[in-house]
């Protein structure tokens, strides 16, 4: 495993091929529009590439994706895009990574080569880099697959990793043609009565621990189906809980249909989602990491919340 440059990732990805580029499960607006983006691309420069993932693409995303001429390569290298470790890439996980090109802290998917910048608000922002990078003419269908993973990713700009990269890659995109305003209102802005349901299903669910520091909400099965919700409907869903002025740690904590349970922390000031997440089995970003325990979801509260108690003492929070 090696890591390497932008620049020399520019060039293995130019002299290789064929590709599949993997994205991960439960899959987001950064891990769609980057992939299908950076498909896009290597097809421009001659090279077979497939997507694929363990779950189909969500609704919403779905008629950016279907914008891509998928092809069928033959005995394709593997490129990770924005998974921080083979978990993360399902059944896709044991099989061999060419490639990995990431913005997680502690990147652990055991790839050839690694390309890695964990202060990017978006890996959106990194493949921009390297499309342009290999030279490629960025395209109008490039641009807005790229804005939906920016503005999704940033929570529209409003997440702690959102930088003047950040702006910039935005600035960009808006001048190859991205629909900006338009990606931006439909995914960050518009809500359908099935999400206002299931929002106030998660509100109605808030509970408050020392002091009012630790809140932590539950979302269950039967809260998607009462509110008539997919999963793949809740993008941005783990923030709504980071909305609570005075709290410093916040975790919904979902249901998943194997009986386990996700639970994603946002942190705020010098507190670490990350470094909570890791003694869980999990990880992410600095302010924003996730695990998965094995327990049903309202045990999984009954573990979280002391947790974050100890850590806040730790810290000398509380």
């Amino acid at each position: 495993m090696a890591q390497v440059t932008l620049r020399q990732m520019a060039a293995l990805l130019k002299e290789q091929g064929p590709y599949r580029i993997v994205y991960h499960i439960r899959p987001d607006g950064d891990c769609i529009g980057s992939a299908y983006a950076l498909a896009m691309a290597l097809q421009s420069i001659g090279k077979a590439c497939a997507v694929a993932g363990d779950y189909p693409v969500p609704g919403p995303y779905l008629p950016f994706a279907e914008r891509l001429r998928e092809d069928s390569p033959e005995s394709p290298l593997n490129i990770a895009v924005d998974a921080s470790s083979p978990d993360r890439l399902g059944s896709f996980g044991a099989l061999p990574f060419a490639f990995c090109i990431d913005h997680h802290l502690h990147n652990s998917v055991p790839a050839k080569y690694t390309y890695a910048e964990d202060t990017a608000g978006a890996c959106s922002e990194i493949i921009l880099k390297l499309i342009e990078e290999m030279g490629v003419t960025v395209t109008k269908e490039m641009a807005d697959l790229l804005f939906l993973a920016l503005v999704t990713d940033t929570m529209c700009f409003r997440t702690d990793d959102t930088t003047q990269q950040s702006f910039q890659t935005a600035a960009a995109l808006a001048g190859y043609g991205a629909d900006i305003v338009g990606i931006a209102r439909k995914t960050m802005f518009l809500r359908s009565r099935q999400r206002l349901a299931l929002e106030e299903k998660l509100q109605n669910s808030f509970h408050y621990t020392c002091g009012g520091l630790v809140l932590t909400g539950l979302i269950t099965l039967q809260d998607l189906a009462e509110a008539d919700i997919q999963d793949c409907e809740l993008e941005g869903i783990n923030s709504f809980i980071d909305r609570v002025e005075e709290v410093l740690i916040g975790v919904t904590i979902r249901e998943l249909p194997d009986g386990t349970t996700r639970c994603s922390f946002r942190t705020k000031g010098r507190l670490s989602a990350d470094e909570i997440c890791r003694s869980l089995g999990g990880g992410g970003h600095f302010h924003a990491a996730a695990c998965v325990l094995p327990v049903p979801v309202r045990e999984a509260r009954a573990v979280i919340e002391p947790i974050c108690g100890d850590y806040l003492r730790q810290h000398g929070t509380v």
